[in-house]
């Protein structure tokens, strides 16, 4: 019988705040994984980015927040929408990402598992 790795589906997660080596801007992710460079083969990252809230007030400018998740061994990845607040692209990117263990993890066969 295959069982699912432990990084199934979850209902909360504790996330985890890092930095951008490139920029210094605030990344997060969760389950122990380094928000500046990770490796595993479910990248789960949330960035930031300075961007015009508003196109006609150039004094708009304020940070934004996107999540992705990303499979490394299909090579798919999913985006989300711009947020201005963390607590909404937390749970949308949790979203993305039990998506992703249910799909890629949960349709495994007893033949790829063994």
């Amino acid at each position: 019988m295959f069982v699912l790795p432990p990084d199934c589906v979850k209902d909360s997660v504790q996330w985890t705040k890092g930095y951008d080596f490139m920029d210094n801007s605030p990344r997060y992710t969760f389950e122990g994984r380094d928000p500046q460079s990770t490796i595993e083969r479910f990248q789960v990252v949330i960035y930031t980015e300075r961007e015009l809230e508003f196109e006609y007030d150039s004094q708009s400018r304020r940070n934004f927040y996107y999540g992705y998740v990303r499979d490394n061994e299909k090579e798919c990845a999913n985006t989300t929408k711009r947020f201005k607040l963390l607590k909404d692209v937390k749970k949308e990117t949790l979203e993305f990402f039990n998506i992703y263990m249910a799909d890629f993890v949960g349709n495994v066969t007893k033949e790829e598992a063994a």
